[in-house]
């Protein structure tokens, strides 16, 4: 029997962090990495080019572009795109600015494997966190 995973994007400057976070997530049986990028353009033709994905890890800092610019963007194509922040950046400073720009939550990136895997499977399921 095979069970649908659910397709993760990941959109994050530093290649070594994407590449950690996709052996995280690839270990688990209920999803899977489906795309990367390295920044905001290279996400949008990717979606471009194969629709839809289930979730979208966004990295606040990107060199060319913030992401916040960057899901207005993805929203625009993808109204109901699901994108869940991952930053360096302090909770308290920039959450509130990632839920108004339509995120569905904000995982700091010192944060065990654990809390982004829980924070994903919260936002697949509609939850705002």
């Amino acid at each position: 029997m095979s069970t649908v995973k659910a397709k993760v994007m990941l959109v994050d400057d530093h290649a070594m962090l994407r590449h950690g976070m996709a052996m995280l997530i690839n270990m688990e049986p209920d999803m899977e990495v489906f795309a990367e990028a390295g920044d905001g353009n290279e996400a949008l033709a990717i979606l471009r080019k194969t629709g839809p994905v289930d979730i979208v890890l966004l990295d606040v800092t990107l060199k060319t572009v913030s992401g916040f610019e960057v899901i207005k963007s993805m929203h625009a194509l993808i109204p109901t795109l699901p994108v869940l922040f991952i930053s360096m950046h302090d909770e308290s400073v920039y959450a509130e600015r990632a839920l108004r720009a339509g995120a569905r939550g904000y995982v700091m990136k010192q944060e065990p494997g654990e809390v982004l895997l829980t924070a994903i499977r919260e936002v697949l399921k509609g939850t705002y966190i």
